[in-house]
């Protein structure tokens, strides 16, 4: 606002009509007075205009912020989705990597198993050999040779974790041992003891690998009743 406009502003608050001619005789202090608020009222109103334009620049950085705050939480919510979909990821992959290593450990151990079974299968080939060789005349050193190569395949054996099953004299147990014979009227033995061993059963880190093929003495049903009824006499 200039100077002028100010200064008609402040004549018609006081109620004092213009001349005809447009002049007003008032004193220099009412001049000096008037004209220092004036340029007072100019710079307030710029300073005014100035803080409004800074204010809707705010106003404005405001709402940029307010987008930029939902932009930052739609950008979280999505981080937040994939890293569960990672985590979920990542646990199926060592779900996966487990049971893989489980499935390899148990067809590694069927193969072993198999190739085990072969070997004592050779084993008992070699010892039967070598019990032939007992029996034959002018046979030391053949014997001697594969007494050296039926130790030295024991040996391999016992390093791999297997060992020999001694049944005989043991009670019959269904996990160890397979009944291919039965001799009955044992009177001198329990029931189901194996008399003798017809295959050697084989134990692979302190698990069966293979039965052994027993016989087992028998009782008839009449000892039975003959040996209850001498406990039960015994017993009263």
């Amino acid at each position: 606002m200039v100077f002028e406009e100010y200064f008609d502003r402040f004549l018609n608050e006081r109620g004092s009509p213009r001349r005809s001619s447009n002049q007003i005789s008032i004193s220099r202090e009412e001049y000096e007075s008037l004209r220092a608020k004036a340029e007072n009222y100019e710079l307030l109103a710029e300073e005014h205009k100035q803080v409004r334009t800074r204010n809707d620049e705010l106003l404005k950085e405001l709402d940029d912020m307010k987008e930029d705050g939902r932009k930052l939480k739609e950008l979280m919510e999505e981080n937040e989705k994939y890293l569960n979909s990672l985590l979920r990821t990542r646990a199926d992959f060592e779900n996966y990597k487990k049971r893989s290593e489980r499935e390899n450990e148990r067809y590694l151990a069927y193969a072993m198993e198999g190739i085990l079974k072969k070997l004592i299968g050779h084993y008992d080939d070699l010892v039967r050999a070598l019990n032939l060789l007992e029996i034959l005349e002018n046979a030391e050193g053949i014997k001697k040779g594969f007494e050296i190569i039926v130790k030295n395949f024991k040996k391999i054996l016992s390093e791999e974790g297997i060992e020999i099953m001694n049944s005989e004299g043991e009670k019959f147990d269904p996990y160890k041992h397979e009944v291919v014979m039965v001799e009955e009227e044992r009177y001198d033995l329990p029931e189901n003891t194996i008399i003798e061993e017809l295959e050697k059963g084989y134990y692979f880190n302190n698990k069966v690998l293979r039965p052994a093929k027993v016989k087992i003495s028998k009782r008839s049903k009449l000892q039975n009743l003959e040996e209850n009824q001498i406990k039960i006499k015994i017993g009263k």
